[in-house]
């Protein structure tokens, strides 16, 4: 795949997300898919192996459609199918009402059309308190 139609694979992943359509995102990750969330809060998986696995990440009835937006997506030179992505979010939780704008840095390596690996950086403050937590320094 040229290096366009792999940027494609990645613009397809975030605007299925930003939807919150399951069948789209899970026809973007290849079958052994690596999902890695480093900053993921207790109760989130830090590293999901498999399209059904990682598809878990993704429940029904949390958020909203997470309506990512602002995309900057760049292929990392001499790294065919790797890219870092920067993007924000803004939704609600269901649970709390609450709103969640978060921004994002993300790496993706695509190959044959899928995403092989994704590994998201996020604030996970911003997660625990929309999802109704709190954080507070010692």
């Amino acid at each position: 795949m040229s290096r366009t139609e792999d940027r494609d694979v990645v613009v397809a992943y975030l605007d299925a997300v930003g939807r919150l359509d399951l069948p789209a995102i899970a026809a973007t990750f290849a079958e052994d898919v690596e999902l890695v969330l480093p900053y993921a809060p207790p109760g989130f998986p830090k590293v999901s192996h498999g399209r059904s696995e990682a598809m878990e990440v993704y429940p029904e009835g949390l958020m909203d459609p997470m309506d990512f937006a602002d995309y900057r997506i760049d292929a990392l030179e001499g790294r065919p199918g790797e890219f870092v992505a920067e993007y924000t979010s803004n939704t609600r939780v269901l649970t709390t009402g609450r709103p969640y704008r978060n921004t994002y840095i993300s790496r993706f390596s695509v190959r044959d059309g899928r995403i092989t690996r994704l590994a998201e950086f996020f604030d996970p403050v911003v997660l625990v308190t929309a999802l109704g937590g709190e954080v507070r320094l010692p």
